[in-house]
């Protein structure tokens, strides 16, 4: 992979605005970085205080070969950076991605150890399908 292409990817980044329901103007706006696969690896929410943006949480994503991981982030407006995350979800995908595996952890502070908070089976049924049947049913 040349090195254009991973400082291209580093610095793609989208953005998002979640309007706020009462006035419409927006609460959240969220940023997401991607790597050069283009898969989301940080999602960023900023807060507007009346002035200006700030950052407020941050959702970062792992890559393996059996899935991800999702931890979150809370920024420590005192310290100018984010905590260490607080919580944890871990996505584990069978073979053919037809059934994900998710598992939560949380903790109280980043001092203490994670603590299983749920854990569940996705099945997404229409990965399963052959192809050209599900596209004659769209």
């Amino acid at each position: 992979m040349k090195l254009s292409t991973i400082i291209a990817a580093a610095v793609l980044m989208c953005t998002s605005l979640t309007a706020n329901a009462q006035n419409n103007k927006p609460a959240l706006q969220h940023r997401y970085e991607h790597d050069a696969q283009g898969r989301v690896t940080a999602r960023t929410a900023y807060a507007w205080n009346g002035d200006e943006w700030q950052p407020a949480l941050r959702w970062t994503y792992t890559f393996n070969v059996a899935g991800y991981t999702v931890e979150l982030a809370r920024y420590d407006r005192r310290h100018h950076r984010f905590s260490e995350p607080t919580a944890k979800t871990v996505y584990i995908f069978a073979p053919d991605s037809s059934v994900a595996y998710v598992t939560s952890f949380a903790r109280n502070d980043n001092t203490a150890h994670y603590e299983l908070t749920d854990s569940f089976t996705a099945v997404y049924p229409y990965r399963t399908i052959a192809p050209d049947l599900l596209a004659a049913n769209q």
